[in-house]
C-alpha cells in the first residue's frame, strides 16, 4: 500500500515539472525565408504553423510565428567575444505579411514584445529594507515586554 503513497506523490512531483509552450522555430529557419515564399513554404521551412493571427485587410493578412533565439551562456568575469556556450534563448514573434495571393511581401520580428505584454514582479529593496529596519526591531520590542 505504502508503494502506491509512493508511485502517486512521485507521479504528483512529476507532473508539475510539465511546462506548455508554443510550437517554434529556430533563428537559422527564419534566416531562410524570404519575400515572395507561399504561405505552405512558410510552414514547411519554419517547421511549424502559424501561432496566431495579427490582422486581416483587403489587400493582405498578417500570421504570427515563434521563434527563438539563440544566448551566449558564460561566467562574467571570463566573457570574450569568442568563449562560453550556446543555449536556447526567449521567444520572439516573427510577423510575415502575406498578399491576397498567399506570397510574403514582409516579415517582421518584435523581440520585446513578450515584455509588453507580461507584468514583471520588480521588487523595491529600498522598501523592503525599510520594513525590515522598522518592523523586525518593533517585533523584536513586542516579543520582548511579554
Amino acid at each position: 500500500m505504502n508503494k502506491i503513497y509512493l508511485y502517486l506523490l512521485s507521479l504528483i512531483f512529476a507532473s508539475s515539472c510539465i511546462v506548455q509552450g508554443p510550437r517554434y522555430a529556430r533563428v537559422e529557419q527564419v534566416l531562410v525565408l524570404h519575400l515572395g515564399m507561399t504561405k505552405e513554404d512558410v510552414s514547411k521551412t519554419l517547421g511549424t504553423v502559424p501561432y496566431d493571427l495579427k490582422s486581416v485587410s483587403d489587400t493582405s493578412e498578417i500570421l504570427i510565428y515563434k521563434y527563438r533565439v539563440t544566448d551566449r551562456k558564460t561566467v562574467p568575469f571570463l566573457m570574450k567575444p569568442n568563449n562560453g556556450m550556446s543555449v536556447t534563448g526567449k521567444y520572439v514573434d516573427l510577423f510575415i505579411t502575406f498578399s491576397k495571393e498567399g506570397k510574403v511581401t514582409y516579415i517582421e520580428s518584435c523581440s520585446d514584445c513578450e515584455k509588453i505584454n507580461e507584468k514583471e514582479l520588480k521588487i523595491d529593496f529600498n522598501k523592503l529594507l525599510t520594513l525590515l529596519t522598522v518592523t523586525v526591531p518593533a517585533v523584536l520590542i513586542y516579543l520582548g515586554f511579554k
